[in-house]
Parts: C-alpha cells; sequence; structure tokens
C-alpha cells in the first residue's frame, strides 16, 4: 500500500510538473518579441522556439529547433510568418490585446502580416511541444495555428492538405519560384512559376489524395479521404528510434528533402530527396547558365552561349530581332535547351539536326532550336532570350544557338562568331527553297495537330468538369469563405457598400475609397460599365491574385455578381503620380535621386509582370495615372494586366513592346513634369548636347546627377523607337538604370515625330484617378 501511495505521489508530481510547464509556457496577450530586445518564447519542452533571425542584413520572424542537443549555428528555422518576408533592425512581434498576432515593420512604419483574429475570443497563445504556434481562446479550443499556414518545410505530424503549399524560399527576395501542392489528379506536384511541373508522385485519379503527412518515424505519405495511404516514401533510417528530428523542407533550389538529425556527425543527414538529378529540376540554374555536373559530380551552372561581357550575373541567348546584319548558329553537342520566360515552345516533329538548324536560321523570331534524338526527332523553337537546360554525355540532344552579326543596341561590344561551315548534312544552296517549302509544311502541319490535341483535351476537361464537378457558387463573402485561392477577398455587391460606406468617398470618376472589417484602408475601383463574362473575369482574378512584387499594388479583393464588377486594391496615401507632379508641396520632395528611383521602380515592376510572374503579364495602360506613390513617395505600379479580363487583350494585358514605350513616356513625364508634348523636342535637344535643358530644374531640388541623366535619357529614347524590335527588354531597361550594364546613343524615332497622337494615347490611357 505504501508503494502504491508513492507511484500515485509521484505520478501526481510528474502530472503538475507539466501542467506548470504548460502554464507558463502560455503566451499572454499583450506580449511582444523585438529585434533589438532579441527575446523569444520557448516551447514546454524547450525543443521548439519563436524570434527574430537575421537573412541578408534584415530580419524575419520564424520558429526554429531550439534542442540543446543541436548546435545554435545548425538550428534550422522551420516556419516563417509571411515566408520570406522581411523587416527592419525596430521591428516588433506581438500579441494585441485584441488577440492577434501582428508584425510590425519599422522600416516602412506599418503593420507587414497579421493573424486577422482580432475579436476572436483568444486568450492566449502557445508554442506546442511538436513545434505549432497556435492561439487559445477562453476554453483552450484551437483559434488559429501555425500548422495551417507552413511555409517552406513540414514537421513530424504536420499535414499538407489539398489548399495549402509549401513555398521554396527566394533567391532574391522579390518572388519564389518553386512549389509542392496536391495535385488535381491525386498525386504531389513540384511546380516552377505554378506553370511547369517537373516531379510527381504516383498519381490515383479513383482516390483523391485529401493530405500529405511527414510521420515521426521518417515515412512521407499521402492520405485519402478515409485516411487511408495512397503513396508513401521512406526515409533511409525509417523506424530508428534514435532519431528525435526530421524536416522535410521544399529547399531554395526547387528539391525537396528530408533531413534526420544524426547525433553522431552532429549535422544534418540528407535521408530523402524527391529529384535525385538536380539538373532534372526545371530552371535550377535560373537565368545563369545552363546545368552540368563537374569532375566530383556535384551540379554546376555555366553559360556556354553568353556572347556578352558586359553581365556576367545572367546568360542570356544574344540574339535579337532587330538583327539586321545577318546571324551565324553555334552547335552545342549534348546540350538540351528549355525557354523560360515563357516556358513554351514550337515543336516541329519528324526532322533533321540539319533541318532544325535551318528553321531556326530561317525564322527572324528563333533564338535556338534543341533537335532531340531520343527517337522522337523533335526540334524545339525557342523564340526567347531567357532560357536554360542541361548538358553532359547522357544528354541526347543537339541545340543551335542563333547569334547575330551586329551589335545588340544596349549591350555593346558584342563578340562576334562566324558562321558554321556548311555540314555533309547541310542542303545545297539551291535546294533552300524546296528545304523551306517541307520545312513550312512541316510547321504548319504540327502547328494544326498541336491546336486540334489542345482543343480535344480543353473540351475533355471541360465535360468532365461539367459532369463530376459541384456548380460553383456565384461569389463568397469575406465574412464566411474568406480569400479565394487567389488569396483575393471576394466579395457581395452589399459588402462592397459596406467597406465604400455605400460609396460616400470618391477619388475618381470610378474610384472610392473604402475600409474593410480590419480597418485596412483600400480603393475601390467600379468597372460595372464593361460587359465581361464572370467565369472570364474571376480566370483574370485568380491569375493577378497570385501576383506579388514590392512596386505593385497588391489586389486585396473583387466582386463579381450579378452585374456588378469591382476591385479592391491597397490605398496608398499620395495617390497617383499625375497628381502628385501637380501638387507644388509633393512636386518640391521629387529630387533627382527621388525620382530616379521612382523610374527604376516602375521598371522592376514591369519586369517582374514580363519575366517574374508564374506566366507573362502585360500591363497594358501603363501611365503617371497608375503609378501611385506611398507616403514615402515609393512608386507602385497599379492596374496591371486588366486588359487581358476586361478588354480586348489575349495576353493578360497586352504585349511587352507597347509597355515599354508607355514607360518611355513615363519616363519622360517624371524628368520633365510636361505631358502635353512629345517626345521629339526632347530628342532634339538631347541630340544637341542640351540634355539637361529637358529636366525641370526648377522643380528639382539638389540637382541632378549629369551621368545619369545621360543614361537615363538614352534608355529612354530607345523605349520610345517606333520599330518595336529595337526596343530593349524590361530586364535591359532596369540593367541600365541600376547601373549594371551600358547603352548606346539611340537612333531619332518615328515615335517622337508621329507624336502627339502617341502622348495623347498615353494620356487617356487609364481613367484611374486613385
Amino acid at each position: 500500500m505504501l508503494g502504491r501511495n508513492r507511484s500515485s505521489s509521484h505520478f501526481r508530481s510528474v502530472f503538475l510538473l507539466v501542467v506548470l510547464r504548460v502554464v507558463s509556457s502560455q503566451i499572454p496577450l499583450g506580449s511582444k518579441l523585438s529585434v533589438e530586445e532579441k527575446n523569444h518564447w520557448v516551447s514546454p519542452n524547450g525543443d521548439f522556439a519563436i524570434g527574430f533571425f537575421k537573412r541578408l542584413n534584415e530580419y524575419g520572424i520564424g520558429i526554429r529547433i531550439n534542442s540543446r542537443l543541436i548546435p545554435t549555428d545548425k538550428q534550422p528555422i522551420v516556419w516563417a510568418a509571411g515566408g520570406d518576408l522581411r523587416v527592419g533592425d525596430k521591428s516588433y512581434f506581438e500579441l494585441t490585446k485584441t488577440g492577434e498576432f501582428v508584425l510590425f515593420d519599422s522600416t516602412r512604419g506599418v503593420t507587414v502580416w497579421a493573424s486577422k483574429t482580432a475579436n476572436s475570443s483568444v486568450d492566449s497563445a502557445l508554442l506546442q511541444d511538436d513545434g505549432n504556434l497556435v492561439l487559445l481562446n477562453t476554453n483552450k479550443d484551437i483559434v488559429w495555428q501555425s500548422f495551417e499556414f507552413p511555409s517552406d518545410t513540414l514537421l513530424p505530424g504536420e499535414n499538407l492538405s489539398s489548399n495549402q503549399v509549401l513555398r521554396a524560399a527566394s533567391r532574391n527576395l522579390i518572388s519564389s519560384y518553386y512549389t509542392l501542392r496536391i495535385g488535381v489528379v491525386g498525386d504531389l506536384e513540384l511546380k516552377w512559376e505554378n506553370n511547369v511541373v517537373y516531379w510527381r508522385s504516383a498519381s490515383f485519379p479513383s482516390r483523391s489524395a485529401l493530405r500529405a503527412v511527414l510521420a515521426s518515424n521518417g515515412a512521407f505519405q499521402l492520405f485519402d479521404q478515409t485516411s487511408s495511404p495512397i503513396w508513401s516514401v521512406f526515409s533511409d533510417d525509417h523506424g530508428e528510434p534514435d532519431v528525435k528530428f526530421r524536416v522535410l523542407r521544399l529547399d531554395v533550389d526547387g528539391n525537396i528533402r528530408l533531413h534526420s538529425w544524426s547525433k553522431n556527425s552532429t549535422s544534418w543527414k540528407l535521408v530523402w530527396q524527391a529529384v535525385e538529378n538536380q539538373c532534372d529540376v526545371f530552371a535550377t540554374c535560373g537565368l545563369t547558365g545552363i546545368c552540368a555536373f563537374n569532375e566530383s559530380g556535384s551540379p554546376v551552372c555555366k553559360c556556354p552561349f553568353s556572347l556578352s561581357s558586359v553581365s556576367s550575373s545572367k546568360c542570356l541567348l544574344p540574339y535579337k530581332q532587330s538583327c539586321k546584319s545577318g546571324s551565324s548558329m553555334i552547335k552545342l553537342d549534348r546540350t538540351s535547351l528549355y525557354a523560360i520566360y515563357p516556358p513554351n515552345e514550337t515543336v516541329v516533329s519528324q526532322v533533321s539536326a540539319a533541318q532544325c538548324q535551318n528553321l531556326c536560321q530561317q525564322d527572324h523570331l528563333c533564338t535556338a532550336a534543341t533537335f532531340t534524338n531520343d527517337g522522337t526527332a523533335n526540334c524545339k523553337i525557342k523564340k526567347t532570350q531567357y532560357a536554360s537546360g542541361q548538358s553532359g554525355l547522357s544528354i541526347p540532344s543537339v541545340s543551335f544557338v542563333k547569334i547575330c552579326n551586329d551589335p545588340i543596341a544596349v549591350i555593346p561590344n558584342l563578340t562576334k562568331s562566324k558562321p558554321d561551315p556548311p555540314s555533309q548534312n547541310t542542303p545545297p544552296t539551291q535546294d533552300h527553297l524546296s528545304v523551306c517549302v517541307n520545312c513550312v509544311l512541316g510547321v504548319g502541319g504540327g502547328t494544326i495537330i498541336v491546336f486540334i490535341i489542345i482543343h480535344l483535351g480543353l473540351m475533355g476537361f471541360w465535360i468532365y468538369r461539367k459532369r463530376y464537378s459541384f456548380t460553383a457558387p456565384d461569389y463568397a463573402t469575406y465574412s464566411k469563405d474568406g480569400p479565394n485561392p487567389s488569396g483575393c477577398l471576394a466579395l457581395s455587391y452589399s459588402e462592397v457598400k459596406e467597406v465604400t460606406d455605400n460609396f460616400k468617398h470618391r477619388v475618381g470618376s470610378n474610384t472610392f475609397k473604402g475600409i474593410l472589417p480590419e480597418k485596412q484602408p483600400v480603393l475601390v475601383k467600379d468597372y460595372s460599365t464593361v460587359k465581361v463574362d464572370p467565369r472570364k473575369f474571376r480566370s483574370g482574378i485568380l491569375k493577378l491574385g497570385s501576383v506579388h512584387h514590392r512596386n505593385l499594388v497588391r489586389l486585396e479583393g473583387y466582386c463579381c455578381e450579378s452585374s456588378y464588377r469591382f476591385l479592391v486594391y491597397e490605398y496608398l496615401k499620395n495617390g497617383s503620380l499625375a497628381k502628385c507632379l501637380e501638387d507644388p508641396a509633393i512636386v518640391k520632395r521629387l529630387t533627382w535621386r527621388k525620382r530616379l528611383d521612382l523610374c527604376l521602380a516602375v521598371a522592376r515592376a514591369v519586369s517582374y509582370l514580363h519575366m517574374g510572374c508564374r506566366e507573362f503579364v502585360g500591363h497594358g495602360s501603363l501611365s503617371c495615372e497608375n503609378v501611385v506613390l506611398d507616403e514615402n513617395l515609393e512608386a507602385k505600379v497599379s492596374e496591371y494586366g486588366l486588359t487581358g479580363f476586361l478588354g480586348d487583350g489575349a495576353d493578360g494585358g497586352g504585349g511587352s513592346a507597347k509597355d515599354i514605350m508607355d514607360f518611355g513616356y513615363v519616363v519622360l513625364t517624371v524628368l520633365s513634369d510636361v505631358r502635353d508634348r512629345g517626345c521629339d523636342w526632347a530628342y532634339e535637344k538631347w541630340v544637341g548636347g542640351n540634355g539637361a535643358e529637358i529636366v525641370n530644374k526648377t522643380t528639382i531640388e539638389g540637382g541632378v546627377n549629369s551621368d545619369e541623366l545621360e543614361r537615363v535619357l538614352r534608355i529612354m529614347f530607345w523605349c520610345l523607337q517606333s520599330d518595336e524590335r529595337m526596343r530593349p527588354t524590361m530586364g535591359e531597361i532596369v540593367n541600365v538604370l541600376e547601373g549594371a550594364m551600358p547603352v548606346d546613343p539611340p537612333p531619332p524615332s518615328s515615335a517622337c515625330r508621329r507624336n502627339p497622337s502617341a502622348a495623347e494615347e498615353y494620356r487617356t490611357g487609364s481613367d484611374s484617378d486613385g
């Protein structure tokens, strides 16, 4: 009896100790973590902690493994608020009195992330022993948890459901290219930019996957609705009892890997990865070249076709459409190339390697071609400068890269390459006509076949959706359904009226200021007069809602109910650049440096739309009306991509050439404050050596840097070339404005002389007054 009492007493003591540890670990309302204080909150067992961490001279807030078994420098971050969100050195993370986690950025002076749980009866928070950060109500029920919003890592016991996504950290802090999610056919998919699937688990169309789970024993499994596993992989150390910590991470290089902590080697041990050959990860080298293996068997990126000594950071196909002095072809054996921006190519089947080379040589849009000799005899024609690929002895492909025999406008000193001598397989000159006819017939026939296949596929998918899908509701309210898959709030018309206080605060012809329930100011734009199909409208929202960049105005929500069409944007205090240029107080603050930064911000935003999104997005109506400034006079671009579903544009907002010319007019306006004249007067002054007279020196305080002005004027006039083939890309414009790339003197352009019609089109390109 005495032993039993002692055992019972010991049990009560242990239980009481556990309860006390949990209670002491609870985070009360009003608690705060700050960068300056370097404080953190710890789980009851001490294995996890949340606090600020440093990356690239900035800070993020995240949960890390905190165990004493692992050295500090090897403790990984397993969750981060807002993914790759970075803040300044005086920022803080707080559990407010209203029960909401908020992350305040000292650099911008605003709240950049929130759990959106205010007024949800939150009583406290707790970092659990499994690494899950939770908000609890007075009944200790979970109101919010970090496991529902994974970043790039899964912990044992954490689910990845069908509506969640793992997103790899970004290399450049602007965008993240790789994601892991559950596909529509019940498999796991690794995707690049939401366009290219480069790895799949086994699919089970008849048993749709509901969630993916990492088990503590090292198994990674997909489960269906009945909680039965339909796909499994196992770590090399599966079931070993002495392994305490495991993490499954989607790494920045696009590969998903499972690591276990090894006590013997005191290091993280790789025990499984999805893609065995890293070169098989799409765009693993990005814009730095193609993937190959060095002598030690490690993947490396090399640039076999770059002919420019100007920029070593990017490896671009050298040919441009503006080439006037003929072209040559470079042959790359055992090399396969694929287009990145955009990631699509023209495929011609049943041709020879020589015919593939000729097809590219004779097509003025072609930049490179790859002939695949794996039994398909396919020729893949690329029409972009942005390409990657891989090379090696096992690659059954040969690639042909076109180079221009004259310099490229904004990339001088291009090394010329002599054309390859004709091979025995190359048809003689007198047979060129017949070869061209055959090539054209091949291309035409191939195009027709591809067109028919695509349409049959789309028809089959449509029939499948009609038979097996539930009818979608006409709209979703923010109070019930929350964000749609794009991340935007779906509002009813009555809720739009509530947000805008019955359209009380008009700030433009079709624009109203409003307040969301979280007290967030927004700008509501009315497009109800535009007749557009609801499905097309929602499809456009789904595309634009996934576009995120620091220099793009964020799309917060939309309304698509009956005949009503509204878009809800984040609100920026100073409004449009057009209005700011008419405000003497603001103009006085627009120094030369501010104006140069403004042009660069717009260029970066449009460059991201063209090359950094999951698919190309054209702005379509870029002007000073839809460039808006915040309280610090930092520029953001608004109303991008609307013509793709509100107008006649079929590519998401018009072509890149129009955006580049529109950008040239924006720059001219920013420099001169003049909006009612063409660019001919500016070009005449620049040619006459009086470029400084283009700048309105009466409104720009502090003087103008002459070297920077010359660089800006040159790239501006290249943007305004009437021949769109002579205009630079937005990526090149960014490089020139950053000073990373020199720019040649531009020729005169008839576009300047045909103004004011072009200027008038530019001025009336947008009706935004916000």
